[in-house]
């Protein structure tokens, strides 16, 4: 074997195990994004209905929707909605953050995805009118 076939032979294996290890970390990215998108085009109700499962989290979803309604009612009309800066913690938990632009302001959004076993759900969600309630602190003070 020549020495340039070994390093060449290093940086594919390196490439493989990145690209596995990629494979195994919570990507609840696109199910955050879908759910923004049916609530901007449906409501909340189509939101809820893409994140959770209705049968195993009936009572969370009914007090997540009363929440959402009482916060949104007066916000006017979605405008868009935009998905940014998610965050690993860990192999299977998966930090989101988004934002639903309404014609009054905006609604912060702060979820935490599981996945394992070929299996994923959100484990929490929290929403504010407030930004500085969703972001992480680090965002709030960029000098310091």
């Amino acid at each position: 074997m020549s020495e340039a076939e070994f390093p060449m032979k290093k940086i594919i294996l390196l490439c493989v195990v990145f690209l596995a290890a990629r494979g195994f970390a919570a990507d609840g990215v696109s199910v955050f994004q879908s759910g923004l998108q049916a609530f901007q085009t449906n409501g909340a109700d189509a939101l809820l209905h893409i994140w959770y499962s209705s049968d195993e989290d009936a009572e969370k979803v009914a007090h997540i929707r009363r929440g959402l309604t009482n916060v949104t009612q007066s916000l006017g009309a979605v405008v868009d909605t935009q998905v940014f800066a998610p965050r690993n913690l860990g192999r299977h938990v998966q930090r989101l953050y988004g934002v639903i632009y309404f014609e009054k302001r905006p609604l912060w959004i702060r979820a935490e995805y599981y996945s394992i076993a070929g299996r994923g759900g959100f484990l929490s969600l929290e929403y504010s009118l407030q930004a500085d309630d969703i972001l992480p602190l680090t965002w709030a003070n960029p000098n310091e």
